[in-house]
């Protein structure tokens, strides 16, 4: 059998889109750059210049990487740093996948069809979808629906969630969440819930966190005596983001924010700001871009006890950041848009709820030790939703795998 240490994933690089200073009026001389950063050399470069000035999102899928970059969507093939496809857009906020369909959200200057429906290969256009209220942050997926957060923009007052059916890219319903969830931006989708970052408005000193189940179809909606904004990603169950200027952790299990300063803020009185974050969940690490704005940036690294590891310098305005996470041959072990595997609770003492989010039909269920022995095995028999008594394993880290007739995922979590 293979042993873990041959399995697992590991982070092959991190991309990070540097949009430079925001020049007024042409002509202009600082443009976005790409930058790939290998955190086993810890060597940076920059591999490609896009002749705009900011950056909205990064999206990684296998071997290509996806930028949306002000006014232009770019597809780099991320081994060899090369441009596969580019297209002129406008209004992007965020990037999303379902399968070979690339999901590109709208916000101003967008006053209609506020989301877009594009060919993951070629970037050539296939719908435009009506019936959304208004502008959009971020795009999450269910194995048969997809989520995008309806903020309404600047003048917004209340937060909804636009429910997509890829089967004809028709707006099923909006899910209102009220005014509470004002500034609903960052989705992700943990133990058969979508969790919602309602960003706080400009000037705002409170912000909150919305919980909608899938399956109840109950929602409800949690609020801070904290500005809340970018959301870094999650581990486990603690979802990591800014908070008040620096970086802090919510409970999605007990729906509180159990830190609220994991990292401190860099300046944001003498105008040094973090800009953007993304979660390491292989190490246990979070990478935070800071910058002036004006004349520089460094991507910080941290642990999640919240001590500083490692920093590099990378450019004025680090605007977006995305880990490209790699896999044995024969594995499908990254976390993607269309598939994902939820597990609570995650560290357990007793029983672990699995939940499969893709296109595939469960096989096999397994769980692993340290050391690569198999300790539990069962049939999928097709269900995408699974209980394992772990109460008679011992305390320590397990690898959970679940092998579909599409792919193989491989989870890591903790028993008490």
């Amino acid at each position: 059998m293979m042993g873990t240490a041959q399995r697992a994933e590991w982070v092959n690089q991190v991309l990070i889109g540097i949009g430079g200073k925001f020049e007024m009026t042409p002509p202009y001389s600082d443009y976005v750059n790409m930058m790939k950063y290998d955190p086993s050399t810890h060597n940076t470069s920059i591999f490609n210049t896009i002749k705009t000035q900011s950056v909205q999102d990064i999206l990684i899928s296998g071997d290509y990487a996806y930028v949306a970059a002000q006014d232009s969507i770019v597809k780099y093939d991320i081994n060899t740093y090369q441009r596969v496809a580019a297209i002129a857009d406008s209004g992007i906020a965020c990037l999303g996948l379902f399968n070979d369909k690339l999901l590109v959200s709208k916000q101003y200057p967008i006053v209609r069809f506020f989301m877009e429906v594009l060919d993951a290969g070629s970037l050539a256009l296939l719908d435009r979808i009506q019936f959304i209220s208004g502008e959009c942050g971020d795009i999450t997926c269910t194995k048969d629906s997809v989520f995008v957060a309806v903020n309404g923009g600047y003048m917004g007052s209340e937060g909804k969630l636009a429910v997509i059916t890829p089967n004809g890219w028709d707006v099923v319903r909006e899910i209102n969440l009220g005014t509470g969830a004002v500034g609903i931006f960052d989705l992700y989708n943990y133990g058969g819930n979508i969790f919602s970052i309602n960003r706080t408005p400009y000037g705002g000193t409170t912000g909150s966190i919305s919980c909608y189940n899938v399956y109840s179809h109950s929602q409800n909606t949690y609020p801070f005596t904290h500005a809340l904004s970018n959301g870094l990603g999650f581990i486990d169950s603690l979802l990591y983001l800014k908070v008040d200027e620096g970086i802090g952790v919510f409970n999605m299990n007990s729906k509180q924010l159990v830190d609220t300063a994991l990292v401190s803020d860099p300046g944001s009185s003498g105008h040094v700001f973090i800009t953007t974050g993304s979660v390491d969940y292989v190490n246990d690490q979070l990478y935070v871009n800071v910058s002036n704005q004006v004349s520089w940036g460094i991507c910080v690294v941290f642990n999640t006890a919240g001590d500083s590891l490692t920093s590099f310098n990378t450019g004025i305005n680090p605007d977006a950041i995305a880990l490209d996470y790699r896999v044995p041959a024969g594995t499908n072990d990254n976390p993607s848009a269309t598939s994902s595997v939820s597990m609570y609770p995650n560290p357990t003492s007793d029983f672990l709820r699995i939940q499969y989010f893709g296109q595939g039909t469960v096989k096999e269920c397994s769980v692993m030790d340290l050391t690569g022995r198999k300790v539990y095995s069962a049939e999928g028999n097709g269900m995408d939703v699974s209980v394992i008594n772990c109460s008679d394993f011992p305390s320590g880290l397990y690898f959970l795998t679940l092998k579909t007739d599409k792919e193989t995922l491989t989870r890591k979590f903790i028993k008490k």
